[in-house]
């Protein structure tokens, strides 16, 4: 079941990484939910104040989300 507009790249990358998202139909949780997982995994050391790989492929999806919903 379909909650969420989203690519499928989108949904591939939830699936392994926020599948929770996929069990909302509320834009704002599913955001909420996103943006925790960026602020987890997302920064690069030293200084933290720039996305690793994970965190700009997590940011597209982001993006993808609100954009699409």
């Amino acid at each position: 079941m379909i909650l969420l507009n989203m690519t499928s790249e989108s949904r591939t990358f939830l699936e392994k990484n926020c599948p929770e998202v996929l069990t909302t139909d509320n834009i704002g949780q599913a955001l909420d939910l996103l943006y925790d997982l960026i602020e987890d995994k997302g920064f690069a050391p030293p200084h933290y104040d720039e996305y690793n790989d994970f965190g700009r492929e997590a940011q597209r999806v982001y993006d993808d989300l609100y954009l699409s919903n």
